[in-house]
């Protein structure tokens, strides 16, 4: 439905079929049948096509295919087959890796997906956001995500979070009414946009469009091309260029040495074409997916599910996590500990107007209202019924209603007592008296203060009868009659001081960002271990330069008195600090640092625009998951870093082999379907690199992109690679004197072999036998060994261009492997130490 913000409210019901009491169950089912049924099929297939495409869009396979028509032009048509082969099923076997991983991930973010209040049959209904139909009526309060364009019916201080489509960071006031046709998306304030997300007040609406069809979903697939890439994604790009480059250079020199040496022209393209993908790291891609999903599939086991495969890796390198206090550190289940009155004295009145106030509120759950409710005795709320209300805003930090009884209207506030007390100019005493608020400022202040060195989070709650319109508005807190307070206590979770001290020993600094004052968190910082903590307020905050800020929060534990939006500055600061930064956080107030922080993590029960903002989500707020996960990405990381280890020595150094080779024998020294055949033999124990185990002293400290380890680790194991290459081609030659077949089969045995090898001996980095490999990767290596070591005798080697090798031949080769691994032990052993790794 085109342009229907200037409609009326009618004329888009009508249009749309539906009615204020909403859409049938049937209707609705029918309606969300008819618009994804074609959708995610034809999306699936495209899904699952561009995946298997990719596999082979790697320009270098590309140009290898061109080699295979280059091939069956000359009418070779065995080379050009096995080449063939050989390429295909390679792709299938990524392919199914690939999509297997993406499989096990979709279904675990099933189990996070955000949900949206509709009515339907007349009745309240809760159903996926996905699920949300043209025509449906949603009812949304503050940290909903609004789940599809649509028409405001009406609204109680509705104020939304536009950020994601217009890129404006201040809330945007919504109101009902009809517009013309032309106005821009900025300016539809009687519109609700899919994608962005209440901020405060509640709302009915009427959903217009969904997805594709929403001005978010016109944007989102160009914002798809261009994520944000992490620091370790980065990286691996460009550390794939470097090597594809390196490739490319060595392949073309190698060439041109061949056409020197007199070789044929089609044999040595089509060898120096096979030679730069048997050295490329084309499968960096798909080991790093299946790693992740791996990860992920771990940690869910774990009771986090990841929504963002590359936070796995940022988890790893994190080395400082933000969280406020509030059931991360405590128990998160708030108890009334007192509810008293200006002299501190016990006050059940105290206790029933903040009852009220509580039962009538309809914004968001929160366990502060959940408490009161649990402490209000029977029958105190008997008589009375709701009339109007003021919803909680972070601004404002209080919560206004209008309670009627017998005919008489009484307006209750409740909030931090601050802003409670900044709207109150009288004040009841224990006798019931009402006087001057200045006259027991001070009184107030000092309780106030009692009560948070105690540790204690204190509400304040005032009231006023109102005589005339008993419908209210912000305007209208003013002049109020501070009552007392509600004095809340949340003790420290059991084992927290046991938890954040393995935290420490992991590397990982605790900030502590907090909305309470800062005498409440130092007592609470006290309890959980952290001596002499220092702290700031978010007053301070606001005074110090962006430069300051920096240099200061590093060194801070606490944080407190934090208004929503800095905390998002601290973040951007920390990571300026040069930290890695985990935030967490479950409000609507957290969202945007969520979006900030290097990983955020939210929680199952939080609001959606959290759970949304979130690239991890906890089925259970427990720091003891975040330990696990932390180790989760370490392993994650370091796994990955294997694999290009692995690619680093065996290419750099074949890579020099290869030149080497070309200038000493008068012939290719191996087959483009030998280079490639190997290539994909060593890819199978590379594929389970993401199964193997970690050793537990690489898991003790946070674990950063270090291209200077990895340029160093490429130059020494390269060499030492080639050197072991050289001994094999002395031998071959000069000791043996072996013809071409005999030599390359030679080659193709010692190079795969010690591929093979170094993927064990530098999976640790202690000595290999003190560290055991997963079952998969030692089954899939001893495999792979086997068959190489078979595969020149057996039927059908010829079509490769193996031959049987004399047992001395053999034998030799197989001893220079096994020196080859003895000299890469030792080396190892000195590298790591040297780089502190």
């Amino acid at each position: 439905m085109n342009n229907f913000w200037s409609y009326t409210v009618a004329d888009v019901l009508n249009r749309l079929q539906s009615t204020p009491e909403g859409l049938t169950d049937a209707e609705a089912r029918r309606r969300y049948l008819l618009a994804a049924a074609n959708r995610k099929q034809n999306r699936r297939w495209l899904q699952l096509l561009k995946l298997f495409l990719g596999q082979f869009s790697n320009p270098l396979v590309l140009l290898l295919a061109f080699g295979v028509v280059l091939s069956a032009w000359l009418q070779d048509w065995s080379d050009a087959l096995v080449i063939l082969g050989i390429l295909f099923f390679s792709g299938v076997f990524s392919f199914w890796q690939e999509f297997s991983a993406g499989r096990a991930v979709e279904k675990l973010q099933e189990l996070v997906k955000v949900k949206a209040n509709v009515k339907r049959n007349g009745q309240v209904q809760t159903v996926l956001l996905a699920e949300v139909v043209p025509g449906d009526i949603v009812l949304l309060s503050a940290g909903d995500m609004i789940p599809a364009d649509c028409l405001l019916i009406n609204q109680k201080d509705l104020h939304v979070n536009e950020a994601s489509l217009t890129g404006e960071s201040f809330p945007v006031e919504k109101e009902p009414g009809v517009l013309p046709a032309l106005t821009a998306v900025n300016k539809r304030n009687n519109t609700l946009f899919q994608g962005s997300s209440v901020i405060s007040g509640e709302a009915v609406a009427i959903a217009v469009l969904t997805q594709p069809n929403t001005e978010f979903g016109k944007i989102s697939e160009s914002l798809q091309k261009n994520p944000h890439e992490t620091a370790f994604e980065k990286g691996i790009r460009h550390f794939g260029y470097l090597l594809m480059q390196v490739t490319l250079i060595l392949s073309f020199g190698i060439l041109i040495l061949n056409l020197l040496q007199h070789e044929p022209f089609a044999e040595s393209v089509l060898f120096a074409l096979a030679l730069a993908v048997g050295l490329a790291p084309e499968l960096l891609p798909a080991i790093i997916t299946i790693t992740l999903s791996a990860g992920a599939q771990r940690m869910a086991k774990e009771k986090v599910i990841v929504k963002k495969l590359a936070s796995i890796q940022n988890l790893g390198a994190v080395d400082v996590f933000c969280a406020d206090k509030t059931g991360t550190l405590t128990e998160g289940i708030i108890k009334i500990q007192n509810t008293t009155n200006i002299s501190g004295n016990k006050s059940a009145k105290v206790l029933q107007y903040a009852a009220l106030n509580a039962a009538f509120e309809s914004g968001f759950v929160n366990p502060l209202d959940e408490a009161i409710r649990q402490a209000t005795p029977a029958g105190a709320l008997e008589g009375y019924s709701k009339f109007d209300e003021v919803p909680y805003d972070f601004i404002r930090k209080r919560l206004s209603i209008v309670a009627e009884n017998s005919g008489l209207h009484i307006m209750i506030t409740k909030g931090a007592v601050e802003n409670i007390l900044e709207i109150c100019t009288q004040a009841e005493d224990e006798q019931g008296q009402i006087i001057p608020i200045a006259a027991v400022k001070s009184q107030i202040g000092a309780l106030f203060l009692q009560y948070s060195r105690q540790g204690y989070r204190t509400i304040g709650v005032c009231y006023r009868d109102i005589t005339g319109d008993p419908v209210i508005d912000k305007t209208d807190e003013h002049s109020m009659i501070f009552l007392g307070f509600i004095v809340l206590y949340d003790p420290p979770k059991e084992g927290i001081t046991q938890t954040t001290a393995q935290l420490k020993e992991l590397g990982i600094a605790l900030k502590i960002i907090t909305g309470d004052n800062h005498l409440v968190a130092a007592t609470v910082a006290q309890q959980l271990g952290v001596e002499n903590p220092k702290v700031i307020t978010g007053s301070e905050v606001s005074k110090m330069s962006a430069e300051a800020l920096v240099n200061i929060v590093v060194q801070t534990d606490i944080f407190a008195e934090i208004e929503p939006s800095q905390k998002e500055q601290l973040v951007r600061a920390l990571q300026k600090g040069g930290k890695v930064v985990a935030y967490m956080g479950d409000g609507i107030n957290d969202a945007t640092a969520l979006k900030a922080a290097d990983v955020g993590i939210s929680l199952d029960n939080a609001v959606d625009v959290a759970k949304e903002a979130a690239d991890m989500v906890f089925l259970e707020k427990n720091l003891h998951i975040l330990k696990t996960g932390i180790i989760e990405g370490r392993r994650t990381f370091i796994n990955t870093l294997k694999y290009i280890f692995i690619t680093t020595s065996a290419n750099f150094g074949n890579m020099f082999s290869v030149a080497g080779a070309s200038l000493l024998v008068p012939f290719l020294p191996l087959l483009p379907k030998q280079i490639l055949l190997n290539n994909f033999l060593s890819d199978f124990p590379a594929m389970t690199i993401a199964s193997d185990n970690v050793d537990e002293e690489l898991l003790r400290r946070p674990r950063q992109w270090n291209m200077k380890l990895i340029r160093n680790f490429m130059m020494v194991f390269g060499f030492q690679s080639s050197l072991f290459d050289f001994i094999t081609f002395a031998s071959l030659l000069w000791l043996f004197r072996a013809p071409e077949d005999a030599f390359r089969t030679g080659w193709f045995t010692e190079s795969l072999l010690t591929e093979l090898f170094i993927l064990i001996i530098i999976r640790t980095v202690r000595p290999f036998f003190k560290s055991r490999p997963s079952k998969y990767l030692l089954l899939s290596t001893i495999a792979v060994v086997t068959f190489t070591l078979a595969l020149p005798y057996l039927p059908g080697a010829g079509v490769f261009g193996l031959v049987p090798l004399p047992a001395p031949v053999l034998l030799t080769v197989a001893l220079i492997a096994v020196v080859y691994a003895v000299g890469s032990e030792i080396t190892k052993g000195i590298f790591f130490k040297k780089m502190n790794w």
